[in-house]
């Protein structure tokens, strides 16, 4: 009786050719499922999704802690600082920037690969939660690398991940990319740096160097200034900005920049391991 009454109840919301469809069905459904089985497998379907939503979010609250370095869950409640119950490590690297950058690719190269050439590179899709990993390094020290998902935006990370937390920082921008989006993380980034909010060691990387499309990295440069003061000079007259006297000039010519690359043919990411394992950097680009 009740499963007739539900299909009197939603025929009439349901398309012509999925009511036909069902009249078809039930009298071959029936001997197996009862009448109405076009009704009672859809139910049944339903419920089971039902239960698996509510067994997740269950596992999800439940599962909070756990003793990791980053906590994955879909509320971006991610970087939690090292305690008792965690993995001891000696300090973290951030790997930030735009979406699509090649973060991620960055980041499993660091923690698994090896430099060289060859033909089984992971591929990585864009990222929606943060990755976490220890890098142990020839000196006996353990470091936390942590790569941020681009999604977030640079106001986003830094509510999510306080400065004084990393002791170094990867900027990674896109080299066949417009700088805007980059210049958005640096101006944020380095405003927050301006204000002692933690370290100043931080490392452009200039990521898929080696695209026929890659720019190099003192037209990167270039290009991050005059976004940088063009951003400057909107904050400043919307009264957002703090300091209007910022040179950025001189902020770009004291970090250092590299070069990174990571494809099938070519890996080049000397400079940003030695940055993640010792913290040295190249010499800044003039």
């Amino acid at each position: 009786f009740f499963r007739t009454m539900v299909h009197e109840k939603i025929t009439p919301y349901l398309p012509p050719p999925v009511v036909a469809a069902m009249r078809r069905l039930d009298p071959q459904l029936e001997p197996y499922v009862g009448p109405e089985g076009s009704i009672t497998i859809f139910g049944s379907l339903f419920l089971a999704w039902f239960l698996y939503r509510v067994v997740v979010v269950w596992l999800l609250g439940s599962g909070s802690g756990g003793g990791k370095a980053i906590q994955e869950d879909d509320r971006d409640r991610d970087i939690l600082p090292s305690d008792a119950t965690s993995r001891h490590f000696d300090g973290s690297v951030l790997l930030c920037g735009p979406s699509l950058a090649g973060k991620t690719t960055l980041f499993y190269q660091i923690m698994y690969g090896k430099n060289g050439t060859g033909s089984s590179r992971l591929k990585t899709v864009k990222s929606i939660k943060s990755n976490t990993g220890f890098l142990e390094t020839s000196q006996s020290t353990t470091w936390r690398i942590v790569d941020t998902p681009g999604h977030w935006g640079p106001q986003k990370l830094l509510q999510v991940v306080l400065p004084d937390q990393i002791e170094r920082i990867v900027l990674v921008v896109d080299s066949t990319q417009p700088v805007a989006a980059a210049a958005d993380y640096v101006y944020d980034i380095f405003t927050a740096l301006r204000k002692g909010k933690g370290t100043r060691n931080v490392l452009i990387a200039c990521h898929k160097s080696k695209h026929p499309k890659a720019k190099n990295g003192r037209r990167i440069k270039l290009q991050l200034r005059s976004e940088l003061e063009r951003l400057n000079n909107l904050k400043t007259s919307d009264g957002s900005g703090e300091d209007s006297h910022i040179n950025w000039e001189q902020i770009l010519n004291d970090t250092p920049m590299c070069s990174s690359n990571v494809d099938d043919d070519v890996i080049i990411l000397e400079d940003i391991q030695k940055f993640c394992e010792t913290g040295s950097v190249p010499s800044p680009t003039r």
